[in-house]
C-alpha cells in the first residue's frame, strides 16, 4: 500500500521549488550588471518605509489637496512604484497603507511575476483595482509619472539607475532605497537601512534643467 503525502508536506516542498527557481532566473540580470537577485524585503523594512513615507510633507501636502477636491481622503491620485518588486509585498503593502491611487510593481524575473500575479488574483477583492504588475526589465520603465519609486539593487546598479531616475523623475518624487545607497545622493532620512531621497533636494549639487516642472 502507497503511503500518501501529507499535504503539508507538497506545499513546503512547493514552496522551495518556486523559490530556488526564483532565485535561478534572478541570476542571469545580475551576471549582466542589470539588476538584482531575489531580495525580500524584511517585514520591518517595510513597515519602516511607509512611517517615512507619510512623514514626507509633499504627501502630506498631496493628500490634503485631494481631500480638499474629493471631500474624501481615500480618492487620490498618488503612485507608487516598486522597481524589481520580486514576489509583490511591497506593492500589496502599499496597497495596505490607502496611501495610493495605483501601486504598480515591474518584475524581469517570470517565476517572479506569476507568483505576484496569482496572490493579485487569489486576493483580487483587497487589491486588484489598487495594484498592477508587469513583466519588465526595471530600465525601460518610465517613471515620469511616479510620486514614490521604491528600488532594493545592488550597489553596482545604483549609480546607473540613479542616473535614469535623476532624468525622468518629477520634482516631488520620493525614492526608497532599501540597504543600498544611491552614489552621490543625499538622503532626508535614513533609518533600520531605508533611505528617503527627494526630488530635488537630493540633488542640490547637480544641474535641475533636467527635472520636470
Amino acid at each position: 500500500m502507497k503511503k500518501k503525502i501529507h499535504p503539508a508536506v507538497v506545499v513546503g516542498l512547493t514552496g522551495a521549488l518556486l523559490a530556488h527557481a526564483a532565485i535561478l532566473f534572478s541570476l542571469p540580470p545580475v551576471i549582466k550588471g542589470k539588476g538584482a537577485p531575489f531580495l525580500p524585503t524584511a517585514k520591518k523594512g517595510i513597515e519602516t518605509m511607509f512611517q517615512q513615507i507619510r512623514l514626507q510633507p509633499q504627501i502630506k501636502r498631496k493628500l490634503k489637496d485631494q481631500a480638499k477636491i474629493n471631500g474624501n481622503v481615500a480618492t487620490k491620485s498618488l503612485r507608487f512604484v516598486d522597481l524589481g518588486s520580486g514576489d509583490g509585498r511591497v506593492v500589496f503593502s502599499s496597497a495596505r497603507e490607502g496611501l495610493f491611487y495605483k501601486s504598480i510593481g515591474y518584475e524581469i524575473n517570470p517565476v517572479l511575476h506569476i507568483w505576484a500575479m496569482t496572490r493579485r488574483l487569489i486576493q483580487a477583492p483587497l487589491y486588484w483595482s489598487k495594484t498592477n504588475f508587469y513583466m519588465q526589465d526595471l530600465w525601460s520603465v518610465d517613471l515620469s509619472e511616479a510620486d514614490v519609486v521604491a528600488v532594493y539593487g545592488l550597489h553596482p546598479i545604483m549609480t546607473k539607475l540613479g542616473g535614469k531616475m535623476e532624468n525622468e523623475l518629477k520634482t516631488g518624487a520620493l525614492v526608497v532605497s532599501n540597504v543600498f545607497i544611491i552614489p552621490g545622493w543625499k538622503t532626508i532620512s535614513s533609518i533600520n537601512g531605508v533611505h528617503i531621497y527627494s526630488i530635488p533636494e537630493s540633488l542640490e549639487y547637480r544641474n535641475r534643467s533636467t527635472l520636470k516642472p
